[in-house]
């Protein structure tokens, strides 16, 4: 009876309309992007030796870091779909720019996401406000606009996204660490990099195969062998930085990455050899819900933001676009 009220009672079309705006900031994306900046957090503490194993004590400072990240990188986002829209042929990203909101409306959404985002993470924590300015700049700023338009440029777009994935886990190592910086403790040091590398490196081969799936739709794409050659490519260098990264976490005994690269590895694996697309899609999606789900057992916090995305997000795009989305399940035709 909840179901049936809950997907087919006519009364939500006319709910959805008014989280348009919400999702014009593409909050699903934000999947990959929390779990990031929790990683860094869990690391700074392992790296110290410190028990943080379900951590249930609430931190205000820690919320409004994310609140201010979130708000500067959802700016990012909202950027993005104005210029798609703007100057773009393709229509991926203009389900709601142009359809539900105007051009004008979304600029001005964007304004007031960056100023206040911008505000929040100078006032709360200017040290991590440095990078997260800088991951609004990669995103939004350099990722579309002249003369850099490195969403263009071969290959930019994974590199840059690579970048971001960086940025974030610094900004988790500072807020692991923050603390003890009082105690003589370096806030970057080498012991950052040997914690950093495995994520970055499971985050960078995902980041790759997100452009697969785009690459191989098109009537040229299986045509020519440049394309061929390009996908193979990057199947492969995505199921190397797998392995790589599942290597290292073993080497220096990382609990949380070397658990989650071991049982994300397979689905690598499987992309890499038979290349089908559903195969992709698996190696996209649930190697970020395995990261999240085993971070849960350190900052189960997450699991607010987490859920409260998804199913909200389900609801939206269900009677919004009739599309069963975000979804764990994929296609085996």
């Amino acid at each position: 009876m909840i179901k049936k009220f809950l997907q087919h009672h006519p009364v939500h079309k006319k709910i959805v309309p008014i989280l348009d705006p919400i999702f014009l900031l593409r909050p699903t994306i934000f999947f990959a992007v929390w779990v990031m900046v929790v990683v860094g957090m869990i690391s700074a503490k392992l790296n110290m030796q410190i028990s943080c194993l379900w951590n249930i004590e609430f931190s205000g400072n820690i919320f409004f870091v994310f609140l201010g990240l979130t708000l500067l990188i959802s700016s990012a986002f909202i950027s993005n779909q104005l210029a798609d829209a703007k100057n773009s042929q393709n229509k991926k990203y203009l389900l709601l720019i142009g359809k539900y909101i105007s051009v004008n409306k979304g600029q001005s959404i964007s304004k007031i996401l960056l100023i206040s985002g911008g505000l929040i993470s100078i006032i709360t924590n200017w040290v991590t406000a440095i990078p997260a300015i800088f991951i609004y700049l990669l995103w939004g700023v350099e990722y579309f606009q002249v003369p850099f338009k490195w969403k263009n440029a071969l290959a930019s777009d994974w590199l840059v996204n690579s970048c971001v994935g960086i940025l974030l886990f610094i900004i988790g190592w500072i807020l692991g660490i923050s603390d003890y910086i009082t105690h003589g403790i370096n806030v970057l040091s080498i012991d950052t990099l040997y914690h950093m590398l495995p994520y970055i490196l499971f985050f960078s081969a995902v980041s790759l195969l997100t452009t697969l799936p785009d690459s191989n739709n098109g009537d040229e794409v299986g045509s020519t062998f440049p394309i061929v050659f390009r996908f193979s490519i990057s199947l492969l260098i995505s199921l190397v930085m797998g392995c790589v990264a599942l290597f290292i976490s073993l080497k220096y005994s990382d609990p949380l990455a070397s658990t989650a690269g071991l049982v994300s590895l397979p689905f690598f694996i499987f992309a890499s050899f038979r290349r089908l697309d559903k195969d992709i899609i698996r190696a996209i999606r649930y190697p970020i819900f395995i990261l999240n789900f085993f971070s849960l057992a350190y900052y189960p916090w997450l699991i607010v933001p987490l859920l409260c995305t998804y199913y909200v997000s389900k609801y939206y795009y269900w009677h919004r676009f009739d599309i069963h989305y975000p979804t764990f399940l994929v296609d085996n035709d």
